[in-house]
């Protein structure tokens, strides 16, 4: 089944294809293949496989879960967002948990509490209240002339993640407070408060480590290093 709605009540039902117009609201039983958000809307826990933004709002009273998330456009859960693979262009935020089991890839601004991913790339502005997890993360900023322009501040302030576990992290104009990886770079204004690494750690100029461990060489008697570069 098919529906192509411009606003309302989408009713319980196993739906192959919704495509959402206007303002509408979406039914906690309502089970779709695909998802199409063009207007604003709103539900609980929305399940399906592909959910796709078209300059649309997508929001939910509870969780969102799906095999995938893509497009452009904001989306915002209160408790869990979680997908397989997410490609995503705008606003993406959950108040507590924001979740891929593959790669996550985001322009614009990421705000959650917990960020669990196995590959994950930010361009823009990201905010991690408690803990990110994952394989490899890559956080870089947007360069553009009209976050000043219209008064979009959240994009000029430093990227804030409490805590970082992962294999290999790269962070730019990022404040962050304990880094646990293999690999490490700093650069463009990042600080951290501690980094415990195995391989390898580089800073550029503009960015600084509190204290330093270097886990391979660790020793009974060994003691943390402090050192600002």
């Amino acid at each position: 089944m098919n529906l192509n709605t411009f606003g309302g009540y989408i009713k319980d039902g196993d739906y192959d294809v919704i495509i959402t117009h206007g303002n509408a609201v979406l039914s906690e039983r309502a089970i779709f293949d695909t998802l199409v958000v063009e207007g604003i809307l709103q539900t609980g826990t929305c399940q399906g496989r592909r959910i796709v933004l078209e300059g649309g709002m997508l929001s939910s009273s509870s969780g969102i879960i799906a095999d995938s998330i893509s497009g452009h456009g904001s989306v915002h859960a209160a408790t869990s967002l979680r997908a397989a693979q997410i490609d995503f262009t705008g606003d993406l935020a959950s108040d507590r948990l924001l979740s891929a089991t593959g790669r996550i890839r985001v322009k614009g601004s990421v705000e959650a509490q917990v960020f669990r991913a196995q590959d994950a790339n930010v361009t823009g502005h990201i905010r991690v209240q408690d803990h990110l997890e994952a394989e490899r993360i890559e956080v870089s900023r947007l360069h553009t002339a009209m976050f000043e322009r219209f008064g979009m501040d959240e994009y000029l302030k430093p990227n804030e993640i409490q805590g970082i576990e992962a294999r290999t992290v790269t962070l730019r104009n990022t404040v962050c407070g304990d880094i646990t990886a293999d690999t490490v770079r700093l650069a463009g204004n990042s600080h951290a408060q501690k980094v415990k690494y195995d391989n390898d750690l580089r800073l550029d100029r503009t960015s600084s480590v509190t204290v330093i461990e270097h886990r391979w060489k660790e020793d009974e008697d060994d003691e943390p290093q402090r050192k600002v570069a």
